[in-house]
C-alpha cells in the first residue's frame, strides 16, 4: 500500500465514524483541507473523488480556509529547495495552479470591482491563450486569483524575507520585474533575453540581401547550389545587474538559419496577436550551452530567446523521427550486414532471433542500441560451431555487427538535428512553432520554460504594481 493510499484510508476510516451527516460532511471537508495543508494531492484527489461514498455534494467553498492553504503551498516551493535552485520553484507553483484549477478550488463570487477588472484581462487574448495553454479551461475564480491573490502573496513573501544579495527591497523588486527573466537557469536548462524580434530580422535581412546579391553572379557557374542555411553575427549589448549598478557589455553570437523557415513565418513571427513560439536558428558560437550552441526562439512578446542545448539533451527531436518500426529496422540491419560480408547463414541467425526478441517492441532507436548489440553477443557465444572459431574471429564479427546497427541508430550531432528540423518545417512535416515541444530535457520541454516564463512575465509586472500602490499609500500616510 502506497503512502498516499494509506493517508486516504485512515481519513476515510475517521470521517466514517462521524455521528451524524452534519459531522460527517464536517469532518470530510477539514480532511480536505488538511491534504491541503500537508500536500497530500493523491491523497485529495482520492478523498475528493469518494465523495460519492459519503453522499455528499461537493462544494470547495465549504473547504476551511482553502485559499490561505493553497497560498502558503505556493510559497511553501521557495522552502523547499535551496537558495541555488529556487527557480526550480516555479515549475513547482505551475504544477500547485493547474491541480487547483482541475478541482475548481478558486471558485468564489466576485464582486462587480472584480468583475470588471477580470474582464479587462479577459481582453489579453495572449494572456488568457497562455492561462489555456498552461492550465486548460479556466474560470473567472481563476483569473482572479492569478490576477489579484497571487501576485500579492509574493509580494509579501519577498518584502517579509531577508536577501543577502540585496537587502534593499525596492533594489529587490526592481531586479525581479525588470531582470530576472531576461537570465535564469531551471530544468536544467540556461535560458536569456537576445533581444528583440526587430533587431534580429534587421540583422538577418541586411546579412541575407547582401548574400542574395552575392549569389546573382555566382548563378552564372552551372555548378552553384543556392544556400539552404546561412550563418551569421549579432552583436548583443547585454546588461549585468547587481544590487549596486547596471554593467553593460558587448557580445556576438553566430547564428545559424534556414531563411525559408523565417520567411515563411515572418508575419506570425512579428505579429502582436499571436501566442506561439516559433524556432527561429540554432546558435553556433557564444552559446549557452557547453559547447557554446543553443537554439532560440521568438515568442509572443516580441523577444528573441534562448535556450541551451548540448549533446546531454537525449530526447532531441531528431531522436523522435529517427526510430524504425521493427521489420524496416531488421531490413535495414540485414542489407547493412550483407555490406560488411557477414556470410548468408550468420544474417539470418541474426535477423531471427533479434525478430523474436524484438517482437513486442513498436519501435527500434537509438536508446535500444545497446540492449540489442548484447543480445547479438550471448547469441553469437551460444551458437554451435563458434565455440571452435578464435576469440578474435569472433570479435570481429561482432565488430561488423555493432557498426551495422551504429550505423542505423547512430546518434545525431545537434548541428544536424536542426537542418533535419529545418528540413522537416520546409516540407510541412511539422510546424516552426511545434519544435520547442519537441526538444527536452528531463522531461521539461523548451515549450515548458517558454510558456512558464511567458506566465511569471505577467506575474512580476502585476507584483510590481502591488508595490508602488503600497508605496503610494506609504507616501500618503507619512504625509
Amino acid at each position: 500500500m502506497t503512502n498516499s493510499d494509506q493517508i486516504f484510508n485512515n481519513l476515510k476510516i475517521k470521517i466514517s465514524v462521524s455521528k451524524d451527516k452534519e459531522s460527517l460532511e464536517r469532518n470530510y471537508y477539514k480532511g480536505l483541507a488538511n491534504c491541503l495543508r500537508k500536500g497530500y494531492f493523491d491523497s485529495f484527489r482520492k478523498l475528493f473523488n469518494a465523495s460519492v461514498d459519503f453522499n455528499i455534494f461537493i462544494e470547495v467553498k465549504n473547504i476551511p480556509n482553502r485559499i490561505e492553504l493553497i497560498s502558503k503551498l505556493i510559497l511553501d516551493c521557495y522552502e523547499r529547495v535551496s537558495t541555488e535552485y529556487q527557480t526550480s520553484a516555479l515549475g513547482d507553483q505551475i504544477d500547485i495552479l493547474r491541480f487547483c484549477n482541475e478541482f475548481n478550488l478558486f471558485e468564489k463570487e466576485l464582486n462587480e470591482d472584480e468583475r470588471k477588472l477580470i474582464g479587462k484581462i479577459k481582453n489579453d487574448n495572449l494572456f488568457i491563450g497562455n492561462l489555456v495553454d498552461l492550465f486548460g479551461s479556466i474560470s473567472d475564480s481563476f483569473i482572479s486569483y492569478v490576477y489579484l491573490g497571487l501576485p500579492r502573496v509574493l509580494y509579501n513573501y519577498f518584502m517579509s524575507r531577508p536577501n543577502e544579495y540585496f537587502p534593499d527591497r525596492e533594489a529587490l523588486l526592481y531586479y525581479i520585474k525588470n531582470h530576472f527573466f531576461n537570465q535564469y537557469t531551471i530544468y536544467g536548462l540556461s535560458v536569456r533575453y537576445l533581444s528583440s524580434q526587430k533587431q534580429f530580422i534587421e540583422t538577418f535581412k541586411q546579412y541575407y540581401h547582401s548574400l542574395k546579391n552575392q549569389e546573382i553572379s555566382l548563378q552564372k557557374n552551372a555548378n552553384y547550389k543556392k544556400k539552404k542555411f546561412i550563418e551569421f553575427n549579432v552583436i548583443y549589448k547585454t546588461i549585468y545587474y547587481d544590487a549596486e549598478e547596471n554593467h553593460e557589455y558587448q557580445e556576438v553570437k553566430k547564428h545559424f538559419v534556414a531563411p525559408e523557415n523565417i520567411f515563411k513565418n515572418i508575419d506570425n513571427i512579428t505579429a502582436n496577436d499571436n501566442y506561439n513560439f516559433y524556432s527561429i536558428s540554432m546558435v553556433l558560437l557564444g552559446g549557452l550551452g557547453p559547447q557554446g550552441l543553443g537554439f532560440t526562439y521568438s515568442t509572443p512578446k516580441g523577444e528573441i530567446i534562448e535556450i541551451c542545448s548540448d549533446q546531454k539533451e537525449s530526447e532531441a527531436i531528431i531522436i523522435k523521427f529517427k526510430q524504425f518500426l521493427r521489420n524496416k529496422f531488421l531490413n535495414k540491419l540485414e542489407k547493412e550486414l550483407s555490406n560488411l560480408d557477414i556470410k548468408l547463414d550468420l544474417r539470418k541467425r541474426i535477423i531471427e532471433f533479434l525478430s523474436d526478441f524484438l517482437s513486442n517492441k513498436e519501435i527500434v532507436n537509438f536508446y535500444d542500441k545497446n540492449s540489442i548489440l548484447k543480445k547479438i553477443r550471448y547469441e553469437l557465444y551460444q551458437i554451435d560451431g563458434f565455440q571452435q572459431i578464435k576469440t578474435i574471429e569472433l570479435e570481429e564479427i561482432i565488430e561488423k555487427i555493432s557498426k551495422a546497427v551504429t550505423q542505423i541508430l547512430r546518434k545525431i550531432k545537434l548541428k544536424d538535428q536542426f537542418i533535419t528540423r529545418m528540413e522537416l518545417v520546409e516540407k510541412g512535416k511539422i510546424k516552426s512553432e511545434d519544435i520547442a515541444k519537441l526538444t527536452s530535457l528531463k522531461g521539461k520541454s523548451h515549450y515548458d520554460v517558454l510558456r512558464e516564463r511567458f506566465f511569471y512575465q505577467y506575474i512580476v509586472n502585476w507584483f510590481y504594481e502591488v508595490y508602488l500602490k503600497e508605496k503610494e499609500k506609504s507616501n500618503k500616510k507619512n504625509h
